[in-house]
């Protein structure tokens, strides 16, 4: 049996920063509190709980005078936030990933200019989340083409769309053109991260090339949701597991080629132990 690992995944570059940062501030000593998961991977999330750093969902959680630093994680968060956590004494260890400041940047312009705000993306995402907030709050959510029916859009209107940084091309640009058929005042700003752009692209390569190819991630991953989806899309059978202990054996049955590839948030040592474990089986 042939193992192929896809030429792009793992840490992305923003993903490895907010890694590095998070783990020099907790290695230091002092308290420190993650709003969030400082990126989708348990294990990643478990691994700086156990060095002492507080995972917390909102500031609230932090007691008066705590003297300690916030670590907002890769994915960003509202404008509010900074200054709550200025009004708490806190420090700010910010790792936003520079692909998403880009996009709330965007977000704040659209938004100045009048126009109704589009983020193509997943409800509910802490990305998402920060770009509704940078938007002033007056972005709406569009999941899949269908979502632009629910719409309810003046005659006119000016409209401004961008993407959750780790969405599918062909799923924005399918949204992007359908409101263009609505509107034509329509400015487009397509935010998806090189990094995705490559992930999506390897792995849809290395699946078109395999017998079985599996996505090594966090279920609450969303960039691991959407290479999963990809190579699904393909028709060679995929399988999503978190760790080596979800490789089931006889997904190998009769396969010869077997692809690997992994999301932006998964670490290298769980690609590893993945590998290892195939090249015994």
């Amino acid at each position: 049996m042939q193992v192929l690992i896809a030429e792009h995944s793992g840490f992305c570059e923003g993903v490895e920063r907010a890694y590095q940062i998070a783990l020099e501030q907790t290695n230091a000593g002092n308290p420190v509190f993650m709003l969030g998961n400082i990126v989708h991977n348990t294990q990643v999330v478990d691994k700086f709980i156990r060095a002492g750093a507080k995972v917390i969902k909102t500031l609230a959680e932090i007691p008066p005078n705590a003297n300690g630093t916030l670590i907002i994680s890769a994915h960003g968060v509202p404008p509010e936030i900074y200054t709550e956590a200025k009004a708490k004494g806190l420090g700010v260890i910010d790792t936003t990933c520079p692909w998403v400041k880009k996009a709330q940047k965007i977000a704040k312009e659209l938004a100045e200019e009048g126009r109704f705000v589009i983020i193509v993306g997943d409800n509910g995402h802490p990305e998402v989340k920060s770009l509704i907030g940078w938007s002033g709050g007056k972005a709406v959510v569009v999941e899949k083409v269908e979502d632009i029916a629910k719409l309810s859009l003046p005659p006119g209107q000016k409209i401004g769309i961008l993407a959750q940084t780790t969405q599918a091309e062909n799923t924005f640009n399918t949204i992007v053109a359908a409101v263009k058929q609505l509107e034509k005042n329509v400015k487009e700003h397509n935010t998806i991260c090189g990094a995705t752009a490559k992930r999506q692209k390897a792995a849809v390569d290395l699946a078109r090339k395999v017998n079985l190819i599996l996505v090594i991630g966090d279920p609450m991953s969303a960039n691991t949701k959407r290479l999963t989806e990809l190579c699904n899309q393909t028709g060679t059978e995929t399988h999503q597991i978190q760790t080596v202990e979800e490789l089931d054996k006889q997904w190998l049955a009769g396969k010869d080629k077997v692809g690997i590839t992994a999301g932006a948030s998964t670490p290298e040592w769980i690609i590893k132990d993945v590998i290892t474990r195939l090249e015994k089986l």
